[in-house]
């Protein structure tokens, strides 16, 4: 029933997502039988109404969504386990008329529907045709992909074919082949002239759009806001959202700043253009010295003959400024040497003052500041625009430190976060997977690789492998790559793990993977698409526990800021993998018995416990086998307790060996052992619990005085048919063994049988089998 159930729901969420095609497929029949006419509707004729209700209701919801996105069912939830990274990216995805999907769908609803009111208002000799050339224009300028177009134009042609069939017999293909020609003509008009114009406009709006981010990226670089000289794992995050919004607000701030201060100095010193000249990388291409490259960042002016762009092709009278950064003061220009942030032809200019800003020894700016009547700076003029120089520059740091707070405080967090994950894992297997998830949070990667070293290192495991997100292309190559890596056992020697985890450092020693064909785990699995690589050893004092291997395809992404911070979380890691060992440990220990390597009585009650409570609730059988050894103290006895302790442990062997995995198999105490089998009736463990009994008789014991058999004696209880309570149900089993040993030993009771007089002889081992059915479950 749950099946049923769960593949009802699978059909019925198909079925709402493609209900327009249902319509469509209900419509398109009607409209080739002829039954959709504007007699039959008036007549109320109950199928074409509830069909062209359905059409109707269909096509409101179609041009709803598309209208309204964010009011569709399921705005702003992906469809897909993986997650689409920017607002617009989800917004995108979860609306369906953006998808090609969606915008085919409302094309035919709309196509359907205009050829439902040609067939409802006469045929194609309806006054309403002109309708269909319309719409195909439309469709055709609207599209969004052209897969989309062309199924429109075979839905018009098939749509043309199911409304004029019945008349073609009277008139001929005549009137059809009109219609179509005269599709076919608005398509390609439309494809061709009006579509190809959107298109541009659209590719316009975009690079527009892209051209505004870049040059706030690039201002923000500029400020050195997203900097090299800032931790550069913040460059790499999967956060370029917050990233550019914390750019876009500080370079806002940064400007309204710098604006407030030339236009107040404009004003104050009574200046033609006040304008700060920020200092770009020099061009590589240039001939002899080269010098940085200027930019308008800032500017005010009374000026009209400024230039257009911020970019200045020729620093002019200003490179000496670039040469030697010191403060330049010119005077009587009289137009014959112009600032080169004006426009030849200005000559009104008389006075220059360029102030240089200095960041440490390095020129980042240059404040410049101009008159016009032949009035020259005077030194206490040019020492006001220095400390408005200064001012500037405390601005931009002002930002960027609180950029670098902001950025370290995530960091900070993530690493934080990721301590207390690894802190809180009790599994191996929980500790490497919050690891991998700790290193996704923190840095990027294609492919991270935990091995396990066994012993003194020299041999290798692979015991978890994660692929990174955003793969792209080199997906399948990855995943390719990460199945090779599953389970694999490699020596360490020759090989960059080996190096790593012998030096106890990290490898390479940049993070760069110079050379595509170094072997990091084996020559089969050579990482050829990697640029970064980064191999961190798992360490716990001088005990080796493994590596953490990270593999991206993106160059320069381990610098040394994010080494020291993998580094220190590779110790933790260490840590956290040595005390799940030691809590593994200490579960067996808690768990197991000593001797026999079986589950202990105390853990034995509490997977009874579970296993009663699911079978009550269930209905389920169960059987529980109680075993001990014949005449054991006689072994002990004649042989020795370490010999005795051997015949416990093979005796342990045997059930453990036979047993399935669904099964409690625990030592119940001295040289008693009880069974518990699920699923399993009283016959089922009757038949079992013999097939234990020969087994464990055929085998021959050694020992100094001489080699001897044991055998065994089982008493058997079904649950609920021989008690409900598992207690009584372990008494009953017991009473069933006692049986056994007041009848001859060796041999096999169930209970059931026992209780009765008619039958209530034990199985025999001269007689070779047992009371009762035996069958297995």
């Amino acid at each position: 029933m749950r099946t049923l159930a769960r593949s009802m729901f699978v059909v019925r969420r198909r079925l709402s997502e493609r209900w327009a095609l249902l319509v469509l497929a209900g419509m398109w029949p009607l409209l080739g039988l002829g039954l959709v006419s504007g007699r039959a509707l008036w007549r109320g004729e109950m199928l074409p109404l509830s069909i062209a209700t359905m059409l109707g209701l269909t096509l409101l919801l179609g041009v709803c969504r598309e209208l309204w996105p964010e009011t569709a069912p399921g705005f702003g939830q992906g469809r897909g386990h993986g997650s689409a990274h920017g607002a617009g990216a989800s917004a995108s995805a979860a609306t369906p008329a953006s998808t090609t999907w969606g915008e085919l769908e409302l094309g035919l609803l709309l196509l359907t529907a205009v050829y439902f009111l040609i067939s409802a208002t006469g045929g194609l000799r309806s006054f309403l045709y002109p309708l269909v050339y319309a719409l195909v224009s439309f469709l055709m300028v609207v599209h969004r992909h052209r897969s989309s177009a062309v199924a429109w134009i075979v839905a018009a042609v098939c749509l043309e074919a199911l409304v004029g069939w019945r008349g073609v017999q009277q008139d001929g293909w005549a009137l059809p082949a009109y219609h179509l020609t005269f599709i076919g003509f608005f398509a390609a008009g439309n494809l061709l002239v009006l579509s190809s114009l959107v298109r541009r406009l659209r590719r316009g709006h975009d690079q527009k759009v892209q051209s505004t981010l870049d040059r706030i990226r690039q201002e923000a670089r500029d400020f050195r806001l997203i900097s090299a000289a800032l931790p550069p794992q913040s460059r790499v995050r999967t956060r370029d959202e917050e990233e550019l919004a914390m750019a876009h607000a500080a370079v806002e701030s940064i400007h309204e700043q710098l604006f407030h201060n030339v236009d107040l100095l404009r004003t104050a010193l009574q200046l033609h253009t006040c304008t700060l000249l920020w200092c770009d990388e020099p061009d590589p291409n240039a001939k002899g010295r080269r010098h940085p490259r200027l930019s308008v960042k800032e500017m005010s002016t009374d000026s009209e003959m400024v230039v257009e762009t911020p970019a200045i092709e020729s620093a002019g009278i200003l490179t000496s400024v670039l040469a030697d950064p010191k403060p330049l003061r010119l005077k009587s220009l009289s137009g014959k040497r112009v600032p080169p942030y004006y426009q030849p032809g200005e000559g009104s200019v008389t006075d220059l003052c360029a102030v240089p800003l200095l960041d440490g020894n390095r020129l980042r700016a240059v404040l410049c500041a101009d008159r016009t009547g032949n009035r020259p700076f005077s030194p206490d003029e040019e020492q006001v625009l220095a400390k408005a120089a200064a001012h500037i520059l405390r601005v931009v740091e002002h930002e960027r430190v609180f950029t670098a707070v902001e950025r370290s405080k995530y960091e900070q967090e993530q690493f934080y976060r990721a301590s207390e994950q690894l802190n809180e894992a009790l599994t191996v297997e929980d500790v490497h997977r919050k690891t991998f998830a700790a290193l996704q949070a923190i840095t990027h990667f294609d492919l991270a690789v935990i091995t396990r070293a066994d012993g003194d290192g020299a041999e290798h495991s692979v015991v978890a492998v994660e692929l990174g997100r955003d793969l792209g292309d080199e997906a399948e190559r990855w995943s390719e790559l990460s199945q090779r890596l599953e389970g694999l056992r490699f020596p360490g020697e020759g090989a960059l793990l080996g190096m790593a985890i012998k030096n106890r450092h990290h490898m390479p020693a940049n993070g760069e993977l110079l050379d595509g064909d170094t072997v990091v785990f084996t020559p089969r699995t050579r990482l050829r698409g990697a640029k970064s690589l980064l191999v961190l050893p798992l360490l716990r004092g001088d005990q080796v526990l493994g590596a953490i291997t990270l593999a991206s395809s993106r160059p320069h992404q381990y610098p040394a800021e994010l080494r020291d911070m993998l580094r220190v979380i590779s110790h933790q890691v260490g840590v956290s993998v040595q005390n799940a060992r030691m809590y593994h440990s200490m579960e067996e220990r808690a768990t197991t018995d000593g001797l026999t390597g079986l589950t202990n009585r105390r853990a034995f009650q509490e997977r009874l416990d579970q296993l009663h409570a699911l079978a009550e609730r269930t209905g389920q059988k169960y059987a529980v086998i109680l075993t001990d050894i014949d005449h054991f103290k006689s072994v002990n006895d004649t042989y020795g307790h370490p010999v005795g302790d051997a015949v416990l442990q093979r005796a342990a062997a045997v059930f453990g060996g036979r047993s399935r995995r669904v099964d409690i198999v625990a030592r119940y105490g001295g040289e008693e052992f009880v069974l518990v089998l699920p699923d399993t009736d009283g016959a089922g463990a009757e038949h079992f619990a013999n097939e234990l009994r020969k087994e464990i008789g055929a085998m021959t014991m050694s020992s100094e005085h001489g080699n001897f058999n044991v055998t065994i004696s089982m008493g058997v209880a079904e649950f609920p048919a021989d008690g409900r309570d598992r207690n009584e149900l372990l008494e009953r089993a017991d009473q069933a063994l006692y049986f056994c040993k007041e009848h001859g030993r060796n041999c096999v009771s169930r209970w059931s049988q026992t209780g009765a007089p008619a039958n209530g002889q034990a199985s025999s081992p001269a007689k070779g089998q047992t009371k009762g059915p035996a069958k297995s479950q």
